[in-house]
C-alpha cells in the first residue's frame, strides 16, 4: 500500500492546446480586460467569482502590475468575449537591429586575446 503523503491531492493539470501554447500576450490587455469587464456590467468581484481568482488578481491584472497565466487569460477571453492572446507570428515584433562593422575589419581587430604566461617548470 502506497502512504496516504505521498499520493497525488490533485487531477493532474491538462496541457494547454498548442495553439494557446504558441500564443502571446496582447500588449494593451490590462485596458481590453476593463473595458469589456464594464461593457458587460461586471464588477472586479464579479469577475473573479466567474474566473475563480481572487479579486487581487483581477484588479493586478488590470492595472497592469500582474500578468494572467495562458490558463487564466484563456478563461477571461471566455467570460469577457475578447481576444487576449495572439497567435505569436501575428506579433509586430520589429527585426532587431544589425550592428554595421566595416568590411576591412576582421574579429582579430575587435577581439581582446590575453596571452598565457608560460612558466618554467
Amino acid at each position: 500500500m502506497v502512504p496516504s503523503h505521498t499520493m497525488p491531492t490533485h487531477a493532474p493539470i491538462e496541457k494547454l492546446p498548442k495553439a494557446v501554447e504558441e500564443s502571446d500576450l496582447i500588449e494593451e490587455y490590462p485596458l481590453t480586460i476593463k473595458e469589456a469587464r464594464a461593457k458587460l456590467g461586471l464588477s472586479q468581484q464579479d469577475l473573479a467569482f466567474k474566473a475563480k481568482e481572487k479579486v487581487s488578481v483581477i484588479q493586478k491584472i488590470e492595472i497592469g502590475k500582474m500578468l494572467p497565466t495562458m490558463r487564466l487569460a484563456k478563461e477571461l477571453e471566455h467570460i469577457l468575449r475578447v481576444h487576449l492572446l495572439v497567435p505569436r507570428d501575428e506579433l509586430d515584433i520589429p527585426a532587431p537591429r544589425r550592428q554595421t562593422i566595416s568590411p576591412g575589419v576582421t574579429l582579430g581587430d575587435i577581439a581582446l586575446v590575453r596571452h598565457k604566461e608560460e612558466s618554467d617548470d
